[in-house]
């Protein structure tokens, strides 16, 4: 037999071919999985973006934005949340909170072309500001530039707005403002260009929900609430804010929030035109004020109404609500009540008064503190207004603000008048309602006692014990006054007097004798 080494050559070069590509793909696969495991235990770094890579889809993040991102996000979120209510002509926001604590306004359009402004929701001022674009406070949020709007009109005027936070300066212009679905055509706002050196908060800008009842025509024009129902946006010039979750708020304007009932909840009175007289430079002249009459330091096992008696203590002033404010604001002259009835007796001295430049606050200790808290669940602050209790846990009033430490959210500040200016802690218990129609601040939900029979038989105590207390003193001056003239009389002390009275008058007609007519000589 022939062998033909022409095929034997042919099949040994196939039989390699085939061996040499299985081992081509053993190796491949293998440097494969050894590389997928090198990239989930050593993940290689991503590459930065340039600026002219393609943008994210939904929120663009623009290089070195300095969290103007975050802005943006918030502003699209509050947009997509503006809706028709069914009940009546309204407009309903659902709005997040700036870090947990604000209740922040995000969809404020200002401008042609809009440009929208997050803002703060503001109720102790009626005028709106926003951040002006030659300020350059914080250049990272949105500022107001008169240049890029085809709308905007300087007043030629400069304006201030004071508040808790402090003070803002700047120009007075009119422009076509946006809020939700509505739109104003020359709403008038400031455009922020100075601040002063204690300007304590974020500077953002704010939407101003003070009471305008009071203000003059020229003011009237700031008046967002008045000037949506001058254009037929709205009916009623109402609006309520809702906590509705540790992250996001609620704004109601035109109604009320659909949670709350109509007349199921209690009115408070705001003052009216007489009790700004002593306002004049106060930062809550613009807001919304009620009465306040009593403070109470209240553990839940006890009966109000019986506390109400013995727990108390009186001092009538004003109540101002704040919706910017992280903190509800005591006048200074009640801080040894709170250390004497609330950290001494139920807290064993574990918190410390604190000065941080005027703004005087109460600081606890951490470990101290974390072992009196169970102890101390059931304690609340019962602030009585108007006839009506209203009360505020106080774990709600504590948090922790440092390692170290647990910070008491009531601060006490040397106010000209006494002013409770009450803040986000207010807030986060209840919904507010400001009606500017009827003049009333109605407050829903939480803890509410009516205490009108037992504040008017306080009162009734307090002014008839005032009365008696007059009535006192004026027995006690008369008395006195007999006294001395018993006294008088009994040591000869009026006869002193008469008899010194009749010499002088002697003395007086001797003198009249020896007086000379002019040019009379004398021998």
């Amino acid at each position: 037999m022939k062998i033909d080494f022409k095929y034997i050559i042919l099949l040994f070069l196939l039989n390699s071919l085939v061996i040499s590509k299985k081992e081509t793909t053993i190796k491949i696969t293998t440097t494969r999985e050894e590389q997928t495991d090198a990239e989930e235990s050593n993940p290689p770094p991503q590459k930065e973006k340039k600026e002219t890579d393609a943008p994210e889809e939904e929120h663009p993040v623009k290089p070195n934005d300095d969290g103007r991102s975050e802005t943006e996000k918030m502003i699209e979120e509050a947009k997509k949340n503006a809706k028709q209510t069914s009940f009546s002509k309204s407009l309903t926001l659902v709005l997040p909170y700036q870090d947990n604590e604000d209740f922040i306004l995000s969809p404020l359009g200002l401008g042609t072309p809009v440009n929208f402004a997050p803002v703060q929701a503001e109720t102790t001022s009626y005028k709106s500001w926003v951040l002006s674009v030659s300020n350059e406070a914080n250049p990272s949020i949105f500022a107001y530039n008169i240049k890029e709007s085809k709308t905007g009109v300087e007043d030629g005027d400069w304006d201030s707005v004071v508040d808790s936070d402090g003070t803002i300066s700047g120009n007075v212009i009119y422009d076509t403002a946006h809020i939700g679905k509505y739109k104003i055509e020359k709403f008038k706002f400031i455009e922020a260009v100075e601040f002063d050196d204690d300007f304590k908060d974020f500077k953002i800008g704010k939407l101003g929900l003070g009471n305008c009842q009071y203000a003059s025509k020229y003011d009237k024009k700031f008046c967002l609430i008045q000037r949506l129902k001058d254009n037929g946006s709205i009916e009623r010039r109402i609006f309520s804010i809702k906590e509705l979750s540790d992250t996001h708020g609620e704004l109601v304007i035109g109604d009320i929030s659909k949670n709350s009932k109509e007349n199921d909840y209690p009115l408070l009175n705001v003052i009216n035109e007489a009790g700004y007289d002593d306002m004049e430079d106060e930062p809550f002249k613009m807001g919304w004020l009620t009465k306040i009459s009593y403070v109470i330091f209240r553990n839940s096992t006890e009966n109000i109404k019986e506390i109400f008696k013995n727990n108390i203590y009186l001092e009538e002033g004003i109540a101002s609500f704040d919706s910017s404010s992280h903190y509800i604001e005591a006048p200074y002259s009640y801080i040894s009540n709170f250390q004497d009835q609330l950290f001494s007796k139920y807290y064993a001295n574990a918190c410390r008064k604190v000065n941080n430049n005027g703004d005087y606050m109460f600081l606890c200790e951490r470990k101290r503190f974390e072992k009196l808290k169970d102890q101390n669940k059931n304690l609340s602050l019962v602030l009585v207004m108007d006839g009506y209790g209203f009360e505020i846990p106080m774990t709600l009033l504590f948090e922790r603000t440092s390692k170290e430490d647990y910070e008491f959210f009531v601060h006490f500040k040397d106010f000209e008048q006494n002013v409770w200016n009450l803040g986000h802690p207010f807030f986060h218990q209840y919904t507010l309602i400001f009606d500017q129609d009827n003049q009333e601040v109605g407050i829903d939900g939480g803890k509410v006692y009516s205490l009108q029979d037992e504040t008017e038989e306080e009162l009734k105590k307090v002014k008839s014990g005032s009365r008696w207390k007059y009535f006192f003193y004026a027995i006690l001056l008369f008395g006195l006054i007999a006294l001395l003239f018993w006294i008088a009389r009994r040591f000869g002390i009026l006869s002193r007097i008469n008899k010194g009275v009749d010499r002088s008058l002697v003395d007086e007609e001797s003198k009249d004798d020896m007086s000379f007519a002019p040019g009379q000589n004398i021998h």
